[in-house]
């Protein structure tokens, strides 16, 4: 005789749906049936395994026979059946997820459902809060971040005109804030083998042994080209 369960669709999220399936008794109020038959392997067939509350019937969850093998489904069924009704409220008090499947279990035992559906919105609303938070936060530490770096070009860019040396990352980034388009060969150098550059004293550059020293004349140019737009005297 099959026996009707609750269980979650497969097409609809957070939706608890009907089912009839011939149960197989694995322990006190514990039950499976053979949820997916695998086409190559018996032990990849998925075994749901069913509980029953007080004359509910419901699927807690679809395992691979491998997986329930040496499992003492019998004891951990039972125990999550006698201790049902104290989860879902240790699950409120601790402030984490209510399934749906509960509430609707409370539906078919004609318990009072306001309490949990209160808590599920509650938490939905508090989750959205809390994200709306984290948002605003990594928003404010995006545009500080954004407001030391420009602080932090302004000084670079002092050093510069002052002829001091400046590093080769902060060149680019003054270059790119002036729009100054760097090439991608002269780039290439500068992230290579330049270290600090300054128009006063020139370039100062990471040498490679067994190899000639680097041509810097694209350098010297955008060096030059930075030095003009910020109107520095000869």
């Amino acid at each position: 005789m099959k026996t009707k369960i609750l269980r979650l669709s497969d097409s609809s999220l957070n939706k608890v749906v009907t089912h009839h399936a011939e149960l197989e008794k694995a322990g006190d109020n514990v039950y499976t049936y053979l949820f997916k038959k695998d086409p190559y392997r018996e032990d990849d067939d998925l075994i749901a395994v069913v509980l029953n509350v007080e004359g509910v019937y419901f699927q807690e969850g679809a395992y691979s026979r491998r997986l329930l093998r040496g499992k003492d489904l019998a004891h951990v069924g039972s125990t999550y059946v006698q201790n049902f009704h104290k989860t879902i409220e240790e699950t409120m008090q601790q402030g984490r997820h209510l399934p749906i499947m509960f509430v609707r279990i409370y539906e078919e035992l004609g318990r009072d459902t306001a309490p949990l559906l209160k808590y599920r919105e509650d938490r939905k609303e508090r989750l959205r809060q809390q994200d709306e938070e984290r948002c605003r936060q990594r928003e404010q530490a995006k545009k500080e971040a954004e407001a030391r770096q420009i602080r932090r070009l302004q000084d670079e860019k002092a050093k510069f005109i002052a002829g001091e040396f400046i590093s080769t990352e902060d060149f680019v980034a003054l270059c790119r804030q002036e729009g100054i388009a760097i090439p991608l060969r002269t780039h290439g150098t500068l992230n290579r083998s330049v270290t600090a550059l300054s128009h006063k004293t020139g370039i100062r550059f990471r040498r490679q042994i067994g190899k000639r020293a680097p041509q810097f004349n694209g350098c010297r140019k955008f060096l030059h080209t930075l030095k003009q737009a910020y109107g520095v005297e000869k």
